[in-house]
């Protein structure tokens, strides 16, 4: 397993607060990272973490000591035909992705200073899709059903700031109207 540390990438498809099931039924946290593709330091990140992969005798045995199936999980916002990219071409330009998942909910902290851990029952409010975070990710190798290549766990995410919501209409407390709820006087 390698560690990544990312610089400032934005979040998109965010299950932080409860995990979600995936295909088979297992549940996990996870969020789709997109990594500017300017940001050398993190993309550096990357390849560090793959070439040491490469290097570990564990890692290769799982891909039957074929370093070739070790390659960097990015996948290209400019050129992948996944819906998603379709359907929102602007937020995908540019940018790498990755999905990162956690069977074990991974430290979410706030974007002040102290790095105040976010409370469960907080977390949908503050980290959602279209915020920026830091993650601290985990690279490995799996061969699992005749699939073989290199996975990101998520160990932890820090919110660094807000950003346009992705996907979908926000409702706050202030859109509802208050001349509709009854005065205790209009009670009887």
């Amino acid at each position: 397993m390698s560690k990544v540390k990312t610089r400032l990438v934005r979040l998109s498809y965010v299950t932080l607060a409860e995990a979600k099931p995936d295909m088979q039924g297992n549940k996990f946290y996870g969020t789709q990272i997109l990594i500017d593709k300017n940001d050398k330091e993190t993309v550096k990140a990357f390849q560090d973490a793959v070439e040491e992969l490469k290097r570990d005798p564990k890692a290769l045995a799982k891909v039957n000591n074929n370093a070739k199936a070790i390659t960097v999980p990015f996948r290209d916002g400019d050129t992948d035909t996944a819906d998603y990219v379709a359907n929102a071409p602007d937020v995908y330009a540019g940018k790498y992705f990755v999905n990162a998942k956690n069977s074990k909910r991974p430290e979410v902290l706030d974007m002040d200073k102290d790095k105040t851990k976010i409370e469960p029952y907080e977390i949908e409010e503050k980290v959602y899709s279209g915020c920026y975070a830091q993650c601290i990710l985990n690279l490995y190798v799996y061969n699992s059903n005749g699939n073989k290549g290199v996975g990101v766990g998520l160990s932890g995410v820090r919110k660094v700031k807000d950003g346009d919501r992705l996907g979908g209409v926000t409702v706050t407390a202030n859109d509802f109207d208050d001349d509709l709820v009854a005065d205790d006087s209009d009670i009887l």
